[in-house]
Parts: structure tokens; sequence; C-alpha cells
């Protein structure tokens, strides 16, 4: 059986100003070019929220990286901060991402990596044809 490597790629997170559009833009180019079954805009919500989480709380050089494979797309945040996040209760001054997160996403989680954790989530892609 030939079963092919996931495609991954990874772009760092700058500042929240420019770079979250950065991010996105990255986002969706690399899904749109990899996969035609993919929920690009719910991935580009995580990203986003995920990519601010890091930039706003986690400090260091964050790397965002995404993987396809033939069933789920897989967004991961590394940044260089131990904290795993904790979810608040959503109100007028936020408390509403990780929720987000976890209503778009098959799954999602955090672990610690290295000095700091990667923060992850699955989305499928349940009949993704991989370019190529």
């Amino acid at each position: 059986m030939n079963v092919p490597a996931p495609l991954t790629a990874e772009c760092a997170l700058t500042d929240l100003a420019g770079g979250l559009a950065a991010v996105r833009r990255f986002t969706r180019l690399t899904l749109l070019a990899w996969a035609s079954d993919v929920a690009v805009e719910d991935a580009l919500l995580i990203v986003t929220e995920l990519a601010t989480n890091a930039l706003q709380h986690a400090g260091g050089r964050p790397v965002l990286r995404l993987s396809v494979t033939a069933t789920e797309v897989r967004v991961e945040v590394f940044d260089d901060s131990p904290a795993l996040p904790v979810r608040r209760p959503a109100g007028a001054d936020g408390g509403w991402g990780l929720a987000l997160v976890e209503r778009l996403s098959s799954a999602w989680g955090a672990v610690r990596h290295g000095r700091g954790k990667l923060v992850w989530c699955a989305l499928p892609a349940t009949s993704a044809e991989l370019a190529g």
C-alpha cells in the first residue's frame, strides 16, 4: 500500500498588526493549494485565534504549522510559554477564542513542547484531494 506522507508548511508569526493578515494569507493559499475539500474559512478563524493568543500571551517567536492528510487538516502553533491555555468564561472582555476553536474543530489540545508549548486542532477534510 502506497500512503503519501502528509504535506506540512510552517510560517513564523510576527506582530499582531500586519502579522495576522500575513498568517491568514499563508493559511488560505496553503490549504487551497493542498486540498479541495477543506473548511478554509473555519481554518482561518482558528489560525487567527491561536496566533493572537500566542502573540499576546506567550512572547518569543511563535510558529504556525499546517499539515494535511487524506482525512484531516492539522493546525499547530508553537510558542515559548510553558503555560497551557485555559478556557475562561466568555464575556465582554473576551474569552471566546478557545470556545470557537473547540466548536469549529473535530479535536484540539495543548501539550508542553521543549521549553514552551504546542496548541493544536484538527479539522476534517473527508474527501481531500492532495494537489500534485
